[in-house]
């Protein structure tokens, strides 16, 4: 039975009223405020404790307004939540200037440098975790206010009666009876806590709050809204407050003392939720005792709960249980695709399971405009790519002098809100395609970070492009200074927060990004946030911190920061909400996701600071409050809604079975028949076809190569899938930076140094008198002395780019002796070096299935020709790997499907001239390791000899004409590569083989 409204009395006291928080509950309330407006003739103040049912409430007044009201109570009441009202204080502009959070944990930052037993509290903590930890310290310090300033309600309430015009003294008075409580409560607080955590924290606490907190705040605006209600009484209008859910035992002892005051010069009803026909667990019923525990039923309260239950509409709750994460989201979105088919215009989805939830949104997203989605569950903005951009640059900025990661510098570039153009100042059709070239540069050459190291990557492949009849592209270079001189600028910052934001607000716009941001919604809101550290007007203008520390703390106040989505118009509404976020709010149907005994009911996380023994001290927020307070919230969900769906994952990521929630379970042992489904994807049948192996025939239309390299020859050998996919069509796997060394910078320079040595050492040869060319010893001690010295200078600018890189260095530095070793073991030998990094090729002709000539050029850059002295007509080709020798000797054995030394001698051979071996003869070709393992192989092998080349050149001529008949006849492709070569092919997925 609803609770009638109460006769408002004339004795200046405190009235209670009470509502069933049912589906009917809005309504009732809106008919008692007008009944409260009718006896008063005065239009009310409704004020509640949450936000939450603000229009359902504006909703249900208009809906139940009473016909033929006066004029001067026509108007809706006012309705207004505890937030609002508290901003909304008669002279607040007098108040204290309110703190912001970013002021707040500057604040804390700043006390830290002043007290030394404060430090050591936060050393051992990194930038992030120190901001985070400092939250922790202000809303630990804003609990202990809450436990101490009540008490000074009396003293707030005299000093806003007998102040004057004089502000600042009045604030130094307010200030002066906080210094005053705080040290007569911190010696009482400080007896009952005895642990260090604690002791520091009250330390914090008498040294960070102040009368600009908004715990201050809070009191003395409702001192302020008491005070008008004093001194005008004939016209202040009746007060209800509606406690919208349980309120801290500290919140409810203010408030009913403000109320009872503010009873004195104005009528007051107290509107409280009467659980008593609404909840269906004990908990929701009793709630807890004075010490916090759960009270026991009695008789009569356990026959009320039982005839609760058994009111309920069960019929209207679908259990559902999905195995499986994705059948848990499908599972969600079929629930509320009925509920629109149905014509259910207004539709609510509970988040217990926030991931759940997100990828319900993502399918319903396949709706379109008609189905408006609002998320209310705190989306917060650093998850959207506005945020994302802006943490690219940070990323970027908080870099070493030396540079950032290649990563770093790509994921900065490649961000949507970053007008490149602009930057370079090129038109924008000079930029298509930059940024790909430069990560196709920096991971080709293994870049991996300093701006030397990609300087170095951009110039080598200019110059490669010069001499290969390529345009070089200096706008890369162009790019990279722009970045790098704003990156420099930060790391000659002597940094304050004033400085900071300055030069920050510079580089959107040198950037472009603040523009391309305002047009962005999020990127709008981002930017609003980002305006809250120009602290111009503030204290903490001139705060110093260092780089990492200011970045820290931009992160955090974004990870803080909420997104707001902008309404809009549309045929439905799915509201994605809390559990909290459901009392007194009206939707046609309810879909729950995570109702299992993991996630029903969700606590918060611990305080930092307090145990529960301590809060309920303190008079705040306990664990038990809380799971009263879901109990009830989630008994309001069962019984106001005409439809509610409450899903679960019944299996765990670790494959755990998982059951519904207790509460659920409790239900179901008092509701026999109320039983869950198993959610079961749509199945499709169909008939089975046997597997076959993958062939695929070249298309007609597809032009075939003129030209073939030795590695893609080598890719046409592993498989003519992997040949086809790289080189016919050109499609490459996601490149991405990979521990390694060949095909990098520092693989470069090693071949670079190599060649530089050995054209050094010509050159010494020459010299007259030279030591080298008459003494062994000199020669082996010249050769170590130079190699290392062209090392150290080849590798110079790549260690400035790159400290890393230095271990390279090292590593190739303990092989110089091994290799001086090899070097004149060969040239006792009679071998001498002659030329290295030559490109060399030949044409091959030959006759295609069709009978027509074709001819292609197979060509390649090889590393290194030597030749005899003793046999003028004798000539070695050499390839260089940083390799094992174990890895090499697998190479040696199918060297017929990796011809690369064949291709160079036979190129040489047919064209000495282009490799500078006029009358010499190729008949010997060898692999050499730069990468010897020094402690193991103790023989020192470095390098391995390809047998019998005349006697292989016959097989790879055959060969390699072979396979270009078979290519350019357009013959079907079998996908037959071991699996050795399988597990990294670019065109795995593409020819099926691991289907059969």
């Amino acid at each position: 039975m609803p609770h009638p409204f109460p006769a408002i009395s004339k004795q200046k006291q405190l009235q209670a009223w009470a509502i069933t928080p049912n589906s009917q509950a809005l309504s009732e309330l809106a008919k008692g405020i007008w009944n409260c407006a009718e006896q008063t003739q005065k239009r009310p103040l409704v004020v509640l404790s949450t936000a939450g049912p603000l229009i359902g409430v504006r909703a249900a007044l208009e809906q139940n307004r009473p016909k033929d009201l006066p004029s001067n109570i026509a108007f809706l009441p006012q309705v207004i939540s505890f937030s609002d009202w508290l901003d909304a204080a008669p002279g607040a502009w007098k108040f204290p200037k309110k703190q912001t959070d970013l002021e707040r944990w500057l604040s804390v930052f700043v006390n830290l440098r002043k007290h030394k037993v404060l430090q050591s509290w936060f050393k051992a903590e990194s930038e992030a975790g120190a901001w985070g930890l400092a939250q922790a310290v202000i809303d630990a310090c804003d609990s202990l206010s809450e436990a101490v300033v009540p008490q000074l309600q009396s003293e707030l309430n005299d000093l806003l009666r007998t102040h004057t015009l004089d502000t600042e003294a009045w604030l130094k008075k307010v200030e002066l009876v906080l210094d005053q409580a705080i040290v007569k409560a911190y010696v009482g607080l400080s007896r009952k806590v005895v642990d260090e955590e604690s002791a520091v924290l009250l330390t914090f606490w008498r040294y960070l709050t102040n009368i600009g907190d908004p715990v201050i705040r809070k009191h003395l605006a409702m001192a302020a809204h008491l005070d008008l209600a004093k001194t005008n009484q004939q016209q202040a209008r009746p007060l209800i407050w509606v406690q919208t859910a349980d309120a801290k035992p500290i919140d409810k002892e203010v408030m009913d003392k403000y109320l009872n005051d503010y009873a004195q010069y104005s009528p007051v009803i107290e509107v409280a939720l009467d659980w008593q026909t609404v909840a269906l667990w004990s908990e929701a019923l009793v709630g807890e005792g004075i010490t916090g525990e759960f009270i026991e039923l009695n008789v009569e309260q356990e026959q009320q709960l039982s005839s609760n239950i058994q009111a309920a509409r069960y019929q209207d709750w679908r259990l559902i249980s999905a195995r499986r994460f994705e059948e848990l989201a499908w599972a969600a979105t079929k629930s509320i695709e009925s509920y629109l088919i149905a014509g259910k215009a207004n539709i609510a989805l509970v988040a217990q399971d926030r991931l759940a939830a997100r990828r319900v949104r993502a399918l319903l997203a396949r709706l379109g405009p008609a189905l408006n989605i609002r998320d209310e569950t705190g989306w917060k903005i650093d998850t959207t790519r506005a945020a994302a951009a802006i943490n690219s640059w940070l990323e970027l900025i908080r870099a070493p002098k030396e540079g950032p990661t290649a990563s770093s510098l790509l994921e900065f570039l490649q961000n949507p809100f970053l007008d490149i153009p602009a930057c370079i100042e090129k038109p924008p059709e000079v930029c298509i395609g930059l940024l790909a070239q430069l990560e196709d540069i920096l991971i080709a050459s293994q870049a991996k970070s300093g701006w030397e190291t990609f300087y170095m990557a951009i110039e080598r492949a200019n110059d490669y492009a010069a001499t290969h009849e390529a345009s070089s592209n200096e706008a890369l270079l162009k790019l990279l200074q722009f970045v790098r001189e704003r990156h420099y600028a930060w790391q000659e910052l002597d940094l304050n927060c004033s400085n900071a934001y300055g030069l920050l607000q510079q580089n959107l716009q040198d950037t472009g990004m603040a523009p391309a941001l305002e047009k962005d919604a999020a990127g709008k809101q981002l930017l609003e946030v980002i305006n809250t550290f120009d602290l111009r007007s503030s204290n903490y203008q001139n705060v110093a911190m260092r780089l990492p520390e200011w970045i820290s703390l931009i992160k955090s106040v974004l990870e803080e920061a909420s997104y707001e989505e902008a309404g809009k118009e549309a045929q439905a509404n799915l509201s994605i909400l809390p559990l909290s976020s459901t009392r007194l709010r009206q939707f046609d149907a309810v879909v729950v996701v995570g109702c299992d005994e993991q996630q029903l009911p969700a606590f918060s996380e611990p305080p930092l600071f307090f145990s529960d023994a301590l809060n309920r001290l303190l008079k705040t927020s306990t664990i038990n409050a809380q799971f009263i307070q879901q109990a009830r919230d989630f008994s309001q969900l069962l019984v106001s809604y005409p439809s509610v769906d409450l899903l679960w994952q019944s299996k765990s990521k670790s494959g755990e079975p998982l059951r519904p929630s207790a509460w659920i379970q409790r239900l179901q042992t008092q509701l026999p028949h109320w039983k869950s489904v198993i959610a079961k994807p749509d199945s499709y049948g169909g008939k089975a076809r046997p597997l076959q192996k993958a062939v695929a025939t070249l298309d007609q239309n597809l032009p075939l190569p003129l030209s073939m390299s030795p590695s893609a020859y080598k890719a046409l050998r592993d498989c003519p899938y992997k040949y086809y996919v790289r080189s016919l069509l050109g499609l490459r796997k996601a490149k991405v930076f990979e521990d390694g060394f060949d095909a990098s910078l520092a693989g470069q320079s090693l071949h670079a140094l190599l060649r530089n040595f050995y054209q050094s050492l010509k050159t010494e040869e020459q010299k007259v008198g030279s030591l080298i060319t008459q003494n062994t010893q000199a020669r082996r001690l010249w050769m170590e002395r130079e190699l290392s010295a062209i090392s150290e200078k080849e590798f110079k600018r790549l260690i400035e780019g790159d400290g890393r890189v230095l271990g390279t260095l090292r590593d190739w530095q303990k092989q110089i002796p091994s290799f001086v070793d090899w070097q004149l073991q060969r040239e006792a030998q009679g071998w001498r070096y002659q030329n290295a990094e030559l490109k060399v090729g030949f044409d091959m002709h030959f006759v295609d299935f069709d009978g027509e000539n074709r001819m292609i050029r197979i060509e390649g850059r090889a590393d290194r020709f030597d030749i005899n002295i003793r046999d003028e007509q004798q000539a070695e080709v050499i390839d260089y790997k940083n390799q094992s020798m174990t890895k090499i000797k697998k190479r040696a054995e199918h060297v017929l499907d990796d011809p690369q030394l064949l291709i160079y001698a036979r190129a040489a051979n047919e064209n000495p001239t282009s490799a500078h071996l006029q009358n010499h003869q190729i008949d010997h070709a060898q692999w050499v390791s730069l990468k010897v393992d020094l402690r193991r192989d103790k023989k020192l092998l470095r390098s391995l000899e390809v047998e019998g080349v005349p006697d292989l050149m016959p097989q790879f001529d055959q060969q390699i004409t072979q396979d270009m008949q078979n290519l350019w006849s357009r013959k079907e492709m079998t996908a037959f590569a071991p699996d050795g070569v399988c597990k990294y092919c670019e065109a795995r997925g593409i020819c099926r083989k691991g289907m059969w």
